[in-house]
């Protein structure tokens, strides 16, 4: 039965349990469920040996910190408890703050799985939430933790991260940091820097999720470590791991003051999974969002026309300027998107869908077409209508450009996003989306440049920040959309179980030049959709790398997801063109998945 442990001096906690058990059982120092076994140790500050196969994964302290926007929290005077209910056990912990007035702490072991949630109550603006730690610890020393013993002790090898990168690296060895989610700006970028922590991750946001791979073990053992939070909770841009290394390793989301307490506090819940394989990790990670409620459903059923084959101009684009010196936006008009199409109809290729890229638009933020570049949007959208074709517009996220000044945040001077959480921009943008799929007859749109602000202190209107502002943006084009064309497409690359709601289908996104096992990268990132609750994934096709890879890629493409079509003459970094014989195949084989598309039920 539970025996409660309440707030004994942690020197002595288990004296008490000794001497209040002798009828039954002391409460367990160790907890063994089917899939792994925790170990519960004193100390400052008492920690957490996560095991399995009696082999240690983590040790983990029972209380991590909470910062304000200005300093982080120190921790003291830790009592904890332990008790039993059913098959599962729970621990709670208190502990004196710095900087608020009540501190909890609450780990609960599952057979599948535990679960860490930490609470707060005071007032004041919230920095960074910690789970695992109480500060980041540096490379080389502790950082703005208390010390090692207040950081995560990872024993695995190497750890996968559902964040696809130019470089196709998956796994990273324990002392890499990852960004899951919106860069910080904390690790800037250079064209000179390829390794892969610094690049960008392309699923944006990419399932909040690290699976551990326990190195000892001749087994293939994988541990999860996710977290997940209401939907209007995700209001920070990343879940951010430090890297292991001297001093151990810190997880940590960042309000950057932009989510203030006034009362009470409850972080965003971590849930520890253990799996087989990686992407079975995603998948128990992704079943505990669904049954936590920290996830969305789609709101459309599937549509037919949906997985007809696209074609986008955007390697088009930069096949015949990149070589001239030009930029490769300019050369989205409708004379040659309809040139492309002339071609491409002359090789009998069934295309569904035609995506016309970056940039259709008098300015990046308005929504508003160029005259110049496109005379008779409508008209060309009508004829490809006739043809059985839908259309889609790229279109970024939260753009500045063209954008009234009263619509936008400022910081320095300059107006560096929308204000996407302000009900002004709602009004703005939805007449505009409307005008775009009820007048000129567009069919949707394909999101790109997918990011959220990352800086502090700026006057963002909430709840609208962090994940949440993206998601605020994408639910208005997809609503709206919606609205006005109930069968609308609306694509995007936020690989997010939150996102359901605002997504119809997944773009896998570009290939980059020095890819050579193109359907192999494809692959994962296509599962980690699937996984993630997208059926439906765009296969992409930009940016090609050698003739070669490019076809086989395009002959692989109907077993990932739909096939699509960038350029029309020649690959782009390669320059080379595909054969007569090779356009004849690839229309056959499209020809021979619409077939296929119409067994289906």
């Amino acid at each position: 039965m539970p025996f409660p442990l309440r707030r004994l001096p942690i020197s002595l906690l288990f004296i008490a349990v000794a001497s209040a058990c002798q009828s039954q059982s002391q409460p367990p120092r160790l907890i063994e469920m089917p899939r792994y076994s925790v170990s519960v140790n004193p100390g400052n500050p008492p920690s957490l040996t996560i095991s399995r196969d009696r082999q240690p994964i983590f040790v983990l302290p029972i209380v991590s910190g909470l910062a304000s926007s200005s300093q982080d929290e120190q921790l003291s005077s830790i009592d904890f408890s332990i008790h039993q209910t059913g098959a599962s056990w729970e621990l709670n912990a208190t502990a004196q703050s710095s900087l608020w007035t009540n501190r909890r702490f609450q780990w609960r072991f599952f057979p599948d799985r535990i679960e860490f949630q930490q609470f707060a109550t005071g007032h004041g603006k919230l920095g960074r939430n910690y789970f695992l730690s109480n500060g980041v610890s540096n490379r080389w020393d502790k950082g703005t933790t208390q010390g090692h013993t207040w950081d995560a002790t990872i024993y695995a090898d190497r750890y996968f991260a559902p964040n696809p990168n130019h470089a196709n690296q998956f796994e990273f060895s324990i002392a890499m940091p990852q960004i899951l989610g919106f860069s910080v700006g904390r690790e800037p970028q250079s064209e000179q820097d390829f390794r892969p922590e610094r690049l960008t991750g392309i699923f944006a946001p990419p399932p909040l999720l690290l699976a551990f791979h326990n190195g000892s073990d001749a087994t293939n053992s994988w541990t999860g470590i996710g977290i997940g939070a209401r939907p209007g909770d995700y209001q920070f841009p990343a879940l951010e791991y430090t890297g292991s290394r001297y001093a151990g390793a810190s997880f940590f989301v960042d309000y950057m003051g932009y989510r203030e307490l006034s009362g009470d506090f409850a972080s965003p819940v971590l849930a520890i999974t253990f799996a087989d394989s990686p992407l079975n990790a995603l998948q128990s990670y992704t079943a505990w969002l669904d049954q936590s409620g920290f996830s969305t459903q789609p709101t459309e059923k599937d549509v037919p026309w949906h997985h007809l084959p696209i074609f986008c101009g955007w390697a088009e684009q930069t096949v015949e300027s990149v070589p001239q010196g030009e930029a490769p936006n300019t050369m989205a008009t409708q004379q040659n998107y309809q040139k492309w199409l002339d071609i491409l109809e002359e090789r009998k290729l069934p295309i569904g869908t035609i995506v016309i890229d970056d940039k259709w638009q008098q300015a990046y933020g308005t929504f508003e077409i160029d005259q110049d570049k496109w005379p008779s949007m409508k008209a060309f959208v009508a004829a490809q209508h006739a043809k059985g074709r839908h259309v889609l517009l790229w279109v970024p996220v939260a753009e500045t450009d063209g954008l009234p000044e009263a619509l936008c945040v400022e910081a320095q001077g300059k107006c560096v996003t929308a204000n996407v959480g302000s009900p002004d921009y709602e009004t703005y943008l939805r007449p505009r989306i409307r005008h775009l799929i009820q007048d000129i007859g567009i069919d949707g749109f394909k999101e790109d440049w997918v990011g959220a602000p990352a800086a502090p202190n700026l006057p963002l209107t909430g709840p609208a920040t962090g994940i949440e502002f993206v998601r605020r943006f994408q639910w208005i084009i997809y609503s709206e959309a919606h609205k006005w064309k109930p069968d609308a497409m609306i694509e995007t690359q936020t690989t997010n179980a939150l996102f359901r709601e605002s997504s119809d289908l997944i773009r896998l996104n570009d290939i980059w030049y020095a890819t050579r096992n193109v359907a192999d990268v494809l692959r994962v990132r296509a599962s980690i959709a699937h996984i993630s609750g997208w059926p439906l994934v765009d296969t992409d096709n930009a940016s090609s790398t050698t003739l070669k890879d490019w076809w086989s890629y395009m002959q692989a493409q109907p077993t990932i997801g739909i096939p699509a079509l960038y350029f029309v003459s020649r690959t782009e970094s390669t320059q080379e063109s595909p054969t007569e014989e090779q356009w004849t195949e690839l229309a056959n084989l499209w020809r021979s998945y619409i077939d296929n598309l119409k067994k289906q039920p």
